[in-house]
């Protein structure tokens, strides 16, 4: 099987939402809704570097929040090296836990999608590496779950974002059981930590263009058919599973494949599967092929920008669109996978999904069980320095609060 998406019938080839003007009063959602921004953004080589991030970033951040009337905590990124070193060093863990308490940062969730080397001079696909299939995997997240169940209090639910299974070439082949299998023990693990600990994390897959599971029908198909109807693994039982797995919406990657969020978010909740957090996120909107050039700026050696043109065409990076120039080119409207800040659009040719972000947002405004909301702009280091006009924490704190904004907090 080269990809879940063939075994469900192929990728979705949506059209993509008109942008409009959108403000109608709606009513406000409890004042509890948890809002924050995505550690990934900082680089974490060692412990000494994520706790300087801490004190740089996240805690002017927080103070800024916190002015606002809002409530704040973090959002972490541990590699897999320093997600070891917490996990088994009670001095270190206890440095961690002694700055949260002291900046008063309780941890909300986590992103345990890269294993390492976010912030190496080029990543690309190595971000999808170690999938689900390798047990170095599981073993890191189950990592990081440890020590988030032992860093928040008891009753709290943390979100923990993974990636959607991993990523093959077109043509290779995915061991599509050994990793729902890999799941399953990941959840079976993730419940004996909640009956130690009384905390309470949740697994959630996060469809990306281009990977085994590029939507949340998809993510929801595999979650269905490979765990909670047939059971990834004959130990676990499903009302375990349930709780233990899910679906992360990044809406970025869904604006990029063409998938309705605040319809994905129905179909999930419809189906009984948990969706703990949505990561806040826009891409660069090309509306006239024939200006490329202004596209093809963005390309950058570091991280992967897939890309979808209305009319059919992918690409796998900005590299291949340029390779392809001619077929991208006739293009009316073109998506890329590059996380921009959510508060930034611009008119003419190239712009940003903004737009369609701010509607989804207020549709949201007032759901009953709000996910964690986690604005993830990880891009900052390789955006154009004319966006980059501020300090971090100013930029961080500006995109926050144009997402509190949407969302009634």
């Amino acid at each position: 099987m080269a990809r879940v998406a063939s075994a469900f019938g192929g990728r979705r080839r949506e059209p993509f939402a008109a942008a409009g003007r959108y403000g109608a009063a709606v009513p406000s959602p409890p004042r509890d809704l948890r809002l924050t921004y995505c550690g990934n953004v900082h680089a974490a080589p060692d412990l000494d570097t994520w706790l300087h991030g801490l004190h740089e970033n996240a805690a002017p951040v927080a103070a800024h929040a916190r002015a606002r009337g809002r409530a704040f905590g973090i959002g972490s990124w541990w590699p897999a090296d320093l997600a070891a070193l917490l996990s088994t060093d009670a001095a270190a863990f206890a440095r961690v836990r002694g700055e949260l308490d002291r900046l008063q940062l309780p941890l909300w969730t986590m992103n345990v999608f890269p294993h390492g080397g976010f912030h190496d001079a080029v990543v690309k696909t190595a971000v999808y590496a170690p999938d689900w299939a390798h047990e170095d995997r599981l073993q890191y997240t189950r990592a990081c779950a440890e020590v988030a169940a032992r860093l928040a209090p008891p009753g709290a639910v943390v979100p923990l974002s993974t990636l959607p299974l991993g990523w093959r070439p077109p043509g290779a082949s995915a061991d599509l059981r050994l990793m729902a299998r890999n799941l399953a023990r990941a959840a079976s693990a993730f419940a004996a930590l909640e009956d130690r600990t009384g905390v309470r994390c949740v697994l959630a897959l996060e469809p990306e263009p281009d990977c085994l599971l590029e939507t949340c029908a998809q993510a929801a198909e595999f979650l269905d058919r490979w765990l909670f109807d047939e059971g990834g693994w004959t130990t676990v039982p499903a009302p375990l599973l349930r709780r233990h797995l899910g679906v992360c919406i990044d809406l970025c990657h869904l604006f990029v494949v063409g998938e309705d969020p605040v319809a994905a978010l129905e179909l999930l909740r419809r189906r009984g599967i948990a969706v703990p957090k949505v990561q806040v996120s826009s891409c660069l909107e090309l509306r006239d092929g024939s200006r490329l050039d202004e596209l093809l700026a963005f390309d950058e050696p570091r991280y992967l920008h897939q890309t979808a043109a209305e009319g059919g065409a992918r690409a796998l990076d900005l590299g291949d669109v340029r390779r392809r120039r001619a077929e991208f080119a006739r293009a009316p409207r073109i998506r890329t996978h590059c996380h921009m800040p959510i508060y930034w659009d611009q008119p003419g040719a190239l712009g940003s999904t903004r737009a369609q972000l701010d509607h989804t947002l207020a549709a949201w405004r007032d759901l009953p069980e709000p996910p964690l909301f986690e604005v993830e702009t990880y891009t900052w280091s390789v955006l154009p320095a004319a966006l980059r006009d501020r300090p971090l924490p100013e930029l961080l704190a500006r995109e926050l609060d144009h997402a509190a904004n949407l969302l009634g907090v």
